[in-house]
């Protein structure tokens, strides 16, 4: 069964306009554990969100928490902390820092960041899934019938190659590379399943 997994990852990857191979792959998921797919789907999820995590982990807590409330976040800071450093900012954003270490920054605000960031890309991929996996059941009303579980599974595994790749683009534009990569699975899968329908009509599913 390992051995079947690794195989659907591969072809799912690297084989786009073969009915041979479209064929076998829809063979392997038919006959793969349903624990497989979601296995695969949530290591899709962790190279997405791998990204992510790493652009909110570099950010410093004056960095975050201005992005969070905007221009007016020094106006929020203690008159002590202020009146002590005057008017020079880079103290300020010093001191501020030096404060959010000592309290347990990373503990305190940084895990449950980077868990409610998780969190939410999960969401995003289990609504875009579920979504795309029922326009191509429209898609292929007229074509040879493919059940929820197969075209999820071939969903899942033509994600792999635009799931690395798309995490490649997110270190330079984080989130961004999300969007990116739903557009590269949408055309990929539409794409492969034209051949899955050729294999349909040739006898071949």
């Amino acid at each position: 069964m390992t051995r079947d997994y690794f195989e659907a990852v591969t072809l799912g990857a690297f084989s786009f306009r073969d009915e041979t191979k479209t064929t076998r792959l829809l063979s392997l998921i038919g006959g793969m554990k349903f624990s497989f797919i979601i296995l695969h789907l949530l290591l899709v999820s962790l190279a997405l969100n791998f990204p992510v995590m790493l652009a909110i982990s570099r950010l410093e807590p004056y960095e975050l928490y201005s992005r969070l409330y905007g221009e007016n976040f020094p106006g929020t800071l203690p008159e002590d902390m202020a009146v002590e450093n005057g008017t020079d900012q880079a103290y300020i954003i010093e001191d501020f820092n030096l404060l959010m270490f000592r309290n347990a920054w990373g503990r305190r605000v940084m895990l449950p960041l980077l868990g409610l960031a998780f969190f939410l890309v999960l969401i995003l991929q289990a609504a875009f899934y579920l979504t795309a996996v029922f326009f191509l059941g429209l898609n292929r009303m007229n074509a040879s019938v493919i059940s929820f579980r197969e075209r999820l599974g071939f969903f899942a595994f033509s994600s792999t190659l635009p799931a690395l790749l798309s995490a490649l683009f997110g270190l330079w534009l984080p989130t961004v590379h999300i969007i990116v990569f739903y557009f590269a699975v949408i055309i990929i899968t539409f794409q492969r399943s034209n051949y899955a329908e050729v294999a349909g009509k040739r006898g071949f599913l």
